[in-house]
């Protein structure tokens, strides 16, 4: 008996209803291959229709190739295995895309999500819930909402020593939309510069849009001037706090280069990346790139990914105010894509103190982490080091290995023992052979426990 609930649709014959929910049943498995469906008789009247209904619903199934009738036997289920997207019927579809699940990922530069501030963050929401309305549904401001852009400007000028309007403030739901919003300022012919090594992500990114970007050299102060002269480039991109993945601090007299560079030319900028700008756990942080630019030159860029969380979409940029300008003349149409609520939400959060205390709290769990795993690598007899860097910033280490095994055989040995690892050369665009045997390790998501047990099963690679 098969019984289905069928509604009449206006201007849909009733026979249509049962042909779908017959089909729908073939293809999610319930009704398989083989199975002899009810008379044409019984079937309507299990389901008070006419038999001519029944009858049109089984001549199209058996038309599309869901039945085959057989003489004197009835109506059956067709095997539809060959038929496209229905290999498997019966069987939930396999997703596209799985991420994969190890023991310890060492790539993945993350936090430590169960030490997130639950109770204030549910705190903080409930009184934005409870105080705005219509503001939580209207479209919000394209640049993001003033209230947050004031906070930022204000923690900016406390922390990082950058006096910037609000006005200058962009909101967006992550770095990716903030640089292909920001890229529209520049011509399409511009050539970008990037860091090599350096961060991923910004060669990914240029290359989605088709844009020319050439890598620059690094040495013991970051970037390198002589080589960046020789390539031609309008808009560089630095990470002068703490470069990932190298860990360089930018002194001031490469700061001071920088910005010569850039002021030759109009056509010349400079994005500086200050992602973990705040876990620099032996001294304050220098003040940023941007406090120092006098003519316009800094484009400031940062995110709440790294000290609240991912799921927060909350990111920003001060652009200068003549960029500003031609950045709401090209893109005022543009809704934007950060949550008001989280917006409203980051802004609280800032405003009451939450965020810095915050700060404080994991700033200390990242040291001891980053202390702990650097005992660890320190005391293992079994890895190869041939130097360690210190754990006196960010959230990862760099292990010089004195090793024959190639990187590519260090990271397959290491998956086989459910240990996902990056090699320094994986950061390169060109001149990876200059950075090979060195391990980057991002503990920022490894409890100690995990970390032991990580770093036993990384010795076994070498044993």
């Amino acid at each position: 008996m098969l019984h289905y609930t069928l509604t009449k649709q206006p201007g849909a014959p009733l026979y249509e209803g049962l042909y779908k929910a017959i089909r729908n049943d073939i293809l999610q498995g319930r009704l398989q291959a083989g199975r002899r469906l009810p008379s044409k008789r019984d079937m309507a009247a299990d389901n008070n229709l006419s038999i001519t209904t029944v009858l049109n619903a089984y001549q199209q199934l058996m038309m599309e190739g869901y039945l085959v009738s057989e003489e004197k036997k009835g109506y059956f289920v067709a095997d539809i295995a060959a038929m496209p997207d229905m290999a498997h019927p019966g069987t939930e579809r396999k997703p596209l895309y799985v991420e994969d699940v190890w023991f310890a990922d060492f790539r993945s530069n993350s936090i430590l999500y169960h030490h997130f501030p639950f109770a204030t963050w549910k705190k903080v929401l409930r009184e934005i819930l409870s105080e705005y309305d219509l503001e939580l549904v209207k479209r919000a401001n394209p640049f993001g909402l003033r209230v947050l852009r004031l906070q930022i400007a204000d923690y900016l000028y406390r922390v990082r020593g950058i006096s910037v309007s609000p006005e200058c403030i962009v909101i967006g739901a992550g770095i990716e939309y903030l640089y292909a919003r920001l890229i529209t300022l520049f011509p399409p012919a511009a050539i970008y510069a990037v860091e090599n090594p350096g961060y991923q992500k910004i060669s990914q990114i240029y290359q989605a849009y088709h844009l020319r970007w050439k890598s620059v050299s690094m040495d013991a102060s970051g970037i390198y001037m002589d080589d960046l002269r020789t390539q031609d480039a309008a808009i560089v991109h630095v990470s002068p706090e703490h470069h990932y993945p190298l860990g360089i601090m930018m002194p001031m007299n490469r700061r001071q280069e920088l910005l010569a560079w850039a002021a030759e030319s109009d056509e010349r900028y400079i994005i500086e990346d200050d992602f973990d700008c705040e876990f620099r756990y032996n001294s304050k942080p220098v003040p940023a790139l941007k406090s120092l630019d006098t003519q316009g030159k800094v484009i400031y860029m940062n995110t709440f990914s790294k000290t609240l969380s991912p799921a927060v979409r909350v990111s920003y940029m001060v652009l200068p105010d003549h960029l500003m300008e031609q950045y709401i003349q090209k893109t005022h149409f543009y809704t934007n894509t950060a949550s008001s609520l989280e917006q409203y939400a980051v802004a609280r959060f800032i405003e009451k103190g939450y965020f810095e205390r915050h700060l404080n709290r994991v700033r200390k769990l990242y040291r001891q982490e980053g202390e702990h795993l650097w005992r660890l690598l320190s005391e293992s007899r079994q890895i190869p080091i041939r130097k360690l860097s210190d754990a006196s910033s960010g959230t990862h280490l760099l292990i010089e290995l004195d090793t024959d095994l190639t990187d590519a055989e260090v990271k397959r040995r290491a998956e086989e023992r459910g240990i996902y690892v990056a090699c320094l050369s994986d950061y390169c665009s060109r001149n990876s052979d200059l950075y090979e045997h060195t391990l980057i390790l991002n503990y920022s998501e490894l409890e100690e426990n995990v970390q032991r047990e990580a770093i036993r099963r990384l010795g076994l690679i070498f044993v």
